[in-house]
């Protein structure tokens, strides 16, 4: 099942228009999502044809780490609520959380901006409707088409997060350490600017939960990708999925 959106029309006087192609639709996408085992969901968001194209659009999954980056995008906002900045220690917290996917770091930020109140008061905000945050925070379940609104929030000029937030997240999103870009990270050009968060771990009755979610920049190019996968057989299984699904989107899209 796919699902195409488009919001206002884009224009512009310096490039042609952008065409629109359909990922999911693509007959090498369409094989290889065939061909693999577990659930999958995926979204993308082409910024440059502002349109959004989703794969198995109802199909809601658990975050895992994923969730780090809106508890960022949280703190970030209550942060410019309270017209104060990030204290050193937030900061280097959050870095940890990011970069290193730091699960003790996670959850001091968790707490702090409220727990799971806190996190789902942020995300009606910026117009979630298809999330329920769990108080055990890598068990918040979601889907492609809330995370790309998310994506959107941190990455385009908005009304929610200050020019100032939003370059501090992308900063630490594409300074993920190298063993944990899997997926959109390793399934982009390596000259292409990443920003990016997976998340993964073992669920006792299912399997495999693998996400990743980002953007990719290149080449005058901006997309947004996030694709979740649960009852994978195995880890390494999952990481290849990711992997190899966001570079048959990056042939689809690249400039």
């Amino acid at each position: 099942t796919t699902a195409t959106t488009t919001t206002a029309p884009v224009t512009t006087t310096t490039k042609p228009p952008v065409p629109r192609i359909n990922p999911f639709t693509v007959p090498a996408v369409v094989r290889y999502l065939h061909s693999r085992a577990g659930n999958i969901t995926a979204g993308v968001y082409d910024v440059d044809s502002n349109t959004t194209y989703l794969y198995r659009p109802g199909l809601d999954q658990r975050t895992a780490s994923m969730v780090k980056i809106d508890i960022l995008a949280t703190l970030l906002y209550q942060a410019q609520r309270a017209h104060r900045s990030l204290t050193a220690v937030e900061r280097d917290v959050a870095t940890g959380m990011i970069t290193e996917s730091d699960n003790d770091d996670a959850t001091t930020l968790f707490n702090e901006i409220g727990q799971a109140p806190g996190l789902t008061a942020f995300n009606k905000l910026i117009g979630y409707t298809q999330t329920t945050v769990n108080y055990a925070w890598g068990l918040t379940q979601t889907n492609p088409r809330d995370e790309l609104k998310l994506l959107r929030i941190i990455t385009l000029p908005n009304k929610i997060l200050t020019p100032a937030s939003r370059a501090y997240e992308q900063d630490l999103m594409q300074h993920v350490v190298s063993y944990e870009r899997f997926g959109l990270g390793w399934g982009s050009p390596a000259r292409a600017v990443v920003g990016m968060k997976n998340g993964w771990y073992p669920e006792s009755d299912t399997g495999w939960q693998v996400n990743t979610s980002g953007y990719v920049k290149y080449h005058g190019r901006f997309y947004m990708v996030t694709i979740m996968t649960t009852s994978e057989p195995g880890e390494a299984y999952g990481i290849s999925t990711l992997t190899t699904l966001s570079s048959l989107i990056y042939r689809c899209l690249r400039p």
